[in-house]
Formats: structure tokens, sequence, C-alpha cells
């Protein structure tokens, strides 16, 4: 047993801790509390021979625990259901190790199987909690439901039970006392002092704001517990938070405010969700249908701008009212399926071409193959691709075409001198404020692959440089592009940006944003018993320097991935000239595998799951990212 295992030896500071820290040996923290950094930081509470353990992560302690005298752990105590903190719990029950869950996320755990069967990515639809895709591959059973504000005891110590929602919705707490000092391990509500885990997992739906008050709330009791010592799942433990707690705090309010679109913006009269839509006259030659434009030329030719399901059932009685003769081609502003979700309807009946800026094309032709937030289900092919700065006269109008990301990575720009103005048409970027109010930039979450440095901020340097005289949003009205419109669009982008920076504990802080820098490609496959399906592995290493990466392939039991594991080396991060700005770019390198399914019924009918286990630089990260298979009849969902 360690010298720090008696209940009246001193721990070391958090300073020797976090200076010492090693993924391959256990710390001790306090008295009879020992860390092991895994996929998570895992913490031992340990009673003579006897151990409970507060998360798992890989399951990799119960190899160093006999170092400690201990010979049996009795109990996980998990803080939260995501798959770096619970993948080795496979391991509990043939060591005879108990699981207790958060009550409230129960299904994660017990049910991920079937959590997974109904899971919907495609479609029109933008479920609440984007982080539960970070669920387990398959059941696990539970033992015992940790219920907020219960108290769990053990050999004598009691660690009671302290909902802290946040970093998911149904994250908990546990304080205990060690010699009059009190302790919190706090899973992901925070990690090193002031700074959170990620971006992404704080934005629980469309416009993340849920999970950005969750976490204000959660950081107030945090303050009126007022522990002595933080124990966080990823980060370096901290003494006397309360320190730091109300900086964070204040910082997650500016996010919340600038996320808050939806009460800042003045709403479109024509929206599609009432009885009956009809099209609004904007100039000579624009007509606002919906979510989309259509830009009528004096000969009666169209083109349209973005489309949804909506828009698509209406055409007819839009051209009675507008008299264009033909559509000649579409533009979709952005991936999102309330932009695209008519155009093969319009392709079919009006012959209509789609063209789309090369960074959209694969998506909108293989849907199903990419992990991102409302998806037209249904492959489109582009007939034309378009380029950054590409300009086009089409029936006599100057139509220039940009790369301009914002609310999503995969946006572009549609630039036109029309009826005396200089317009750009922007997709869902910004919105037209309440009046008095500055212009809005649409920050939706981090599932639309956000980026630091680049995104919003690269959107407002180009709306400087060409200088429009009107923005013209799809869902709100147009607004005067003036300097102090467009200068307050970037103090938006820079601010945003800059606070993302200061919280986010990662080697880059846009690991914490971009929840895809590691990817399996493609997402969802349709496949049958006895199919081998060939993936990538995708990467983008948003660190200043190469890393070196290993990765397992984890698959259903039975199943064949070849090659199993695989190491890639990914170069660091650079800058890269986009028109005349520079943005930080990632590294990129791919692994190639695949898998082959048994010949079986046991795999009709229903998805499974493939999660790809990371390791960086010799660091554990989990299983960060999966694929889905879904096994006929089951289609694509």
């Amino acid at each position: 047993m360690s010298a720090y295992s008696s209940r009246g030896t001193k721990g070391p500071t958090v300073a020797a801790l976090s200076d010492s820290w090693s993924p391959a040996a256990l710390h001790p923290v306090a008295a009879g509390i020992y860390a092991y950094k895994d996929t998570c930081n895992v913490y031992a509470i340990v009673e003579g021979s006897r151990a409970i353990l507060i998360d798992f992560g890989s399951g990799d302690i119960l190899s160093k625990l006999p170092s400690l005298g201990v010979q049996q752990v009795d109990w996980i105590l998990h803080t939260h259901f995501h798959r770096d903190q619970c993948q080795g719990d496979y391991l509990g029950e043939p060591h005879g190790i108990k699981i207790a869950v958060p009550a409230t996320e129960k299904k994660y755990f017990d049910q991920a199987e079937t959590f997974w069967s109904e899971k919907t990515v495609l479609g029109h639809a933008v479920p609440g909690m984007w982080n539960i895709s970070f669920t387990l591959r398959e059941n696990v059973s539970v033992d015992y439901d940790l219920e907020p504000w219960s108290v769990f005891r053990w050999r004598g110590i009691s660690l009671n039970v302290i909902p802290t929602p946040g970093h998911t919705e149904g994250s908990v707490s546990f304080l205990t006392e060690r010699d009059g000092k009190k302790i919190l391990f706090c899973g992901d509500l925070v990690a090193s002092p002031g700074k959170i885990v990620t971006m992404d997992d704080l934005e629980w739906d469309y416009t993340g704001t849920r999970g950005i008050q969750a976490e204000i709330l959660s950081l107030r009791w945090l303050r009126g517990l007022a522990p002595d010592l933080l124990l966080p799942s990823h980060g370096a433990p901290s003494r006397n938070p309360v320190v730091w707690e109300a900086t964070l705090q204040a910082k997650l309010a500016q996010l919340y405010f600038a996320y808050n679109w939806e009460i800042r913006c003045l709403q479109p009269p024509n929206s599609l969700e009432l009885p009956t839509a009809r099209p609004i006259q904007m100039s000579k030659h624009i007509w606002q249908t919906g979510v989309g434009y259509l830009i009528v030329a004096d000969s009666g030719h169209a083109m349209f701008w973005d489309t949804d399901d909506r828009d698509s059932v209406y055409l007819d009685r839009f051209q009675s009212t507008i008299g264009f003769k033909a559509i000649d081609f579409m533009v979709p502003s952005h991936i999102h399926s309330d932009h695209t979700g008519g155009m093969n309807e319009v392709k079919r009946k009006w012959g209509a071409k789609l063209w789309a800026m090369d960074h959209l094309v694969d998506i909108l032709e293989h849907p199903a193959a990419y992990n991102l937030l409302a998806l037209w289900p249904e492959p489109m092919k582009v007939d034309r691709v378009l380029h950054d700065g590409e300009k086009i006269t089409w029936e006599g109008i100057p139509l220039q075409f940009f790369y301009l990301p914002g609310q999503t990575e995969y946006t572009e720009g549609l630039l036109i001198q029309i009826d005396g103005k200089k317009l750009m048409f922007d997709g869902d970027n910004v919105f037209k404020p309440l009046p008095g109010t500055p212009i809005i930039a649409h920050f939706s979450c981090s599932a639309d692959y956000q980026r630091i440095g680049g995104g919003h901020l690269y959107s407002a340097k180009k709306l400087l440089e060409v200088r429009p005289d009107y923005i013209c949003p799809n869902h709100t009205g147009w607004l005067r592009a003036t300097p102090e419109t467009l200068q307050a669009y970037l103090r938006q982008a820079e601010q945003v940006q800059g606070i993302w920076e200061q919280i986010i504990d990662q080697p880059d802080p846009e690991i914490g944003v971009d929840n895809n820098w590691v990817s399996i490609y493609p997402y969802q496959v349709e496949a049958d018993p006895g199919d081998t399906v060939c993936y990538e592995l995708r990467v983008r290493n948003w660190i200043g320097r190469d890393s070196h990466l290993r990765v397992e392939i984890k698959a259903p039991k039975g199943w064949f991935v070849t090659p199993p594991s695989a190491e890639v080396e990914v170069p660091g991060k650079h800058e890269k000239r986009m028109s005349d700005i520079m943005i930080p770019a990632p590294g990129h390198s791919t692994v190639k595998f695949e898998v082959s399914i048994p010949r079986s019924e046991d795999w009709v009918n229903r998805r499974f799951v493939l999660t790809a286990d990371i390791w960086r630089d010799g660091e554990h990260l989990g299983e960060l990212t999966e694929a889905l298979i879904n096994m006929s009849p089951m289609k694509n969902h």
C-alpha cells in the first residue's frame, strides 16, 4: 500500500500532480484517493484491499490497482454516459464489479443498442442532445441507479450525488469529505481550472442555448458547494475552484447571448409554417419563395437559390404569380435539408440543373456517408461544380460564387448585381435583427463544423472585402450592409471564437469545437450478411505539429476487420490562403480498412456500430468516432 493511502497522510500539491501526470501510473490526489489517466481520469477510492472507481475509461486501471494492494473493485460509479468514461465497462461483470450510473442516463448503458437502432441522422429533424452519439456500441448491465440528491454509501464512505448537467443532460458529480476537506468528482462539468473539455457537448440542441444555460447553473451549484478540491474527468485537478468559477461563468454567459439568436431575430412574414405560402417580390427580378429565392430574368428564365420540399410543392402556384417560363438551374447555399429538400423534385419536374460549390458536392451526392446534421436523405446529382470566386453571366446578369462558411463550413455565397443593387445571398450565416440591435451571426452548433480562425470570421472579412449593398438571408428579410453592420459581424465572430480559444482545454481549442476531427467514411451503409464494406478513417490534425495516431477498429463479435489496427503520421496545422484571406487549415491523413460481415441470420434487419479507438502521440483518447451498418432490410436513416 502506498504511503499516500493512509487517511492521515497529506496528498501532493496540484502542481506536483499535473507535472508528473502519466498514462502509466496511479497518482495520489488525496488521502486514500488515486487518479489514473486513461481515456478519462479514473479515480480510485481505496479502503484496505478493496476499492470503488469514479468512471472507468478503458478499464486499464484494473492492471494497476494491485500495486496498491487492491484485490477487489466493488463498484464503478459513472458521472455520465460518454464512451471515454465507460468503454471498458464490459469488463465489470467478469471481474465481479457492479456498475452505478446516473438514473436519467441509464438507457445509454443498458439500452445502447436500441438507442443506435432508433437514432435518426438524416432528414429535417434536428434532434436535441447531439452529444448522445458518444454512446456505447453495445449494451452493458447496470446494477444501481444514481438518483439526483441521493447518497451512495460504501464501507463508511458517503458520496452525495449532485446533478450537474451541462456536458450532458444527466451528468452528476460526487461530493465527499476527507480530513475535513470537501472533494468533488465533477466528471466533465469542467476540465483544468477555468476550462471546459469541449464546446460541442454543451450544444444540446440546434441553437445550443439549453446546454450552455445548464452549464452556467451547474457552475453556480459548484460555487455553493465550495469544494476544496475539484477532480475532473479531463484536465488537471484544482484546489479552491471558486477562485476561477465566476470568470468561466461570465464567458459562458457571453456565449449564451451569442447563441441565442432566436430571441433577437426578425422572423420573415412569409414563413412556410403558415397554412399557405406565397412568394414575395423583393425587387423587380427577385422573389422570396419562403426558404428560397427565385431570380427571374427578363426572358422568363429563372434560377432557384435554395428550395426545400415545401417550396417545390408550391411551384405551380409560384409560376402563375411570377410568370417565369423555366427554371434553368438551382444552387444550394448550404447542405441543410430545409435548403436542399426540394431540389430533386425540381429537377424531375422542371428539368433544372443542380450547381454546387466543390466543398458541398460529395455531401449532396452521398449524404449517408456523413455524420452532419439536417442532411436531405435522398442523394442528388450535381451537374456543375462551382469554385471559389467563379464568375458567370447568366441571361445578362453577372453572378459570382464564393466559399462563405459561417453557420456551417459547407456554405457558399452568391453575389448578384441586379436591379441597381449589389446583393450577397449567404444562406443562414446572418439574420436580420430586431430594430436597434446588431446584425445576428448565426451560431448554431459545432456539428455544423465551426472553425476557429475561419467560419464566421472568414465570412465577415470576405463581406468587408466585397462590400455588397445588401445581405440577403434565407429566413429573414434583407439587411443593408453598411460598414457599421459588417464591422459588427466581424466583432461578433471575433468575440465568440476568442472565448472558445480561452475556455477549451485541448492541445488546440479547435479540437473542442470540431467534433468530427476524426471520422469514419462512410458514416452509414446498407449491407447484407456476407458483404465486405470498405472504409476510410479520416483525420484532421489541428495541433501545430505533426501527430502520430494509432487506431484500433472495434466491431461486433465474429466480424473481421482488415487491418484491425493501424498507425499513421498526420501533418500539423498550417496557414492556407482562401482568396486573399489566410485561415488555419488542419493537416490531413487517411487510414483505409475493410469490415467483413459473416453470413448469419443473426445480422438481419439490425443496426450495428463500429468504433475507432484512438491513441494520439501515445495518449489513449478512446473510441472517439463511430460508423453505422444497417443490415438489410433496414435502410439508412
